[in-house]
């Protein structure tokens, strides 16, 4: 019984971590579609990448959730989405974004967890890196 909690809490958990990002991407990529400008977003979609690693690749890796789960994610659908499905609402948006930026490989070297990811986690605040 314990099992089931503690399945639904990291659930949730994961499901905050979309539906966070997902905001962040609401507001951002109109912003982005108006005026592509690299320079001007950038560190917001390093943030984002980021974001999307520590928030969402971490958390699946960790909770061992696959991508058919079914969770409800309120800023992309009042119902039951998969994972796979908010995973390319959210983090496919996020590499999208790098394309059209011209961003591509910095966003995929933080995704790798590469010297970028490193460089970003050193520079992020303590509170924000606690609300990921």
């Amino acid at each position: 019984m314990f099992k089931f909690f503690k399945k639904g809490r990291e659930l949730n958990d994961l499901a905050k971590s979309f539906n966070g990002l997902n905001n962040m991407l609401q507001e951002l990529l109109p912003q982005i579609e108006m005026n592509p400008s690299r320079y001007q977003y950038e560190e917001n979609l390093l943030t984002l990448a980021y974001i999307s690693v520590v928030g969402i690749d971490d958390k699946m890796e960790k909770y061992e959730i696959s991508m058919m789960t079914k969770l409800i994610v309120p800023t992309i659908d009042r119902g039951f989405i998969t994972v796979a499905y908010a995973y390319q609402h959210t983090v496919g948006s996020v590499l999208s974004a790098s394309e059209f930026l011209g961003m591509s490989e910095e966003v995929n070297e933080v995704m790798e967890k590469g010297a970028l990811f490193h460089e970003i986690e050193k520079s992020l605040p303590q509170a924000i890196k606690n609300n990921i």
